[in-house]
């Protein structure tokens, strides 16, 4: 039997415990909450309060899931890769435990770019659908969109207001000039206060040679979603020179051993304009870290 003495004893020290689990407890709960806004301070997209842009690592196809600055942080996904890139596709949602998309923009209607689409559709939450008014036709015959679907046409030179510091200005296409139909592809400028990311989709030299007449004073970005996965069709030096990205990420299932004669001549002209290039099928997927002012590159195998 404890005296009284024991038994005071014996709920101090039960009371010490408590404490101290208490504390563990709360230092724990402290630290998942805490958000920094600088990137460079920042080991992953879980703790960091501004943009995130993650260029996915997919098989076949493109797509890139990107999520606005805290508080609002909505979520955009640009495109949905093929149709066989989509249980990849649900993987890498999954994981960010997105089952929800504020936005879907579907740059074309290539399989490449819209066949994850109807999966897509089925298993998340869309609010709003985003393309291209020129082949909004096109798009919606390849998706077979939901007629409850909301959706936004985009013309050329229209500007999206995302939030309070993101925006999307759509930079083309403006007039059916082109036979191939990935010419005819969402072009837009992702502006996050000082700094720009440049989307081209799958267009090629084409029309690049259009947006240098349209937009050539625009187009500098400090990354440049690289178009057509790299393809030797795109990404001509007199484009590369006026986008003049700092870091350029090229889209694809395919290495750089893989990759043929004519592709390595785009990496080497992006080396040529001193661009840190990623491919997403050895680098992995690829995150971007921005707080406006700064960015910061994960590479996420």
């Amino acid at each position: 039997m404890l005296g009284k003495t024991g038994w005071i004893r014996f709920f101090l020290g039960l009371c010490v415990i408590l404490l101290i689990s208490c504390s563990s407890v709360d230092s724990r709960l402290v630290q998942e909450v805490i958000k920094v806004d600088d990137p460079f301070a920042s080991e992953n997209e879980r703790d960091f309060t501004g943009l995130v842009i993650t260029y996915f690592a997919l098989p076949h196809g493109e797509s890139t899931l990107i999520r606005l600055p805290y508080p609002k942080a909505k979520t955009i996904l640009i495109d949905t890769g093929s149709e066989e890139d989509w249980p990849v596709l649900q993987e890498r949602l999954l994981e960010r435990h997105v089952t929800r998309l504020d936005y879907v923009v579907l740059t074309n209607d290539q399989p490449e770019h819209a066949g994850g689409y109807p999966f897509l559709a089925e298993k998340l939450v869309i609010d709003k659908l985003i393309v291209p008014k020129l082949i909004e036709p096109v798009i919606r015959h390849a998706v077979s969109l939901k007629p409850d679907q909301k959706r936004l046409d985009v013309t050329d030179n229209q500007v999206l207001e995302l939030d309070d510091e993101v925006s999307i200005r759509a930079l083309s296409p403006n007039e059916p000039l082109f036979l191939s139909p990935q010419n005819n592809s969402l072009v837009f400028q992702l502006r996050h206060l000082e700094l720009n990311f440049l989307f081209t989709s799958g267009i090629n030299e084409k029309a690049e040679e259009r947006l240098l007449e349209r937009h050539a004073n625009e187009l500098k970005s400090v990354v440049l979603k690289v178009g057509d996965q790299g393809s030797n069709q795109a990404s001509s030096q007199p484009f590369l020179t006026q986008v003049d990205p700092q870091v350029a990420i090229i889209q694809t299932g395919k290495t750089r051993e893989e990759m043929k004669d004519n592709q390595t001549e785009v990496l080497e002209r992006l080396g040529e304009s001193w661009a840190e290039t990623y491919l997403t099928s050895q680098d992995g997927s690829i995150t971007i870290l921005s707080n406006g002012k700064d960015y910061r590159v994960l590479k996420q195998q």
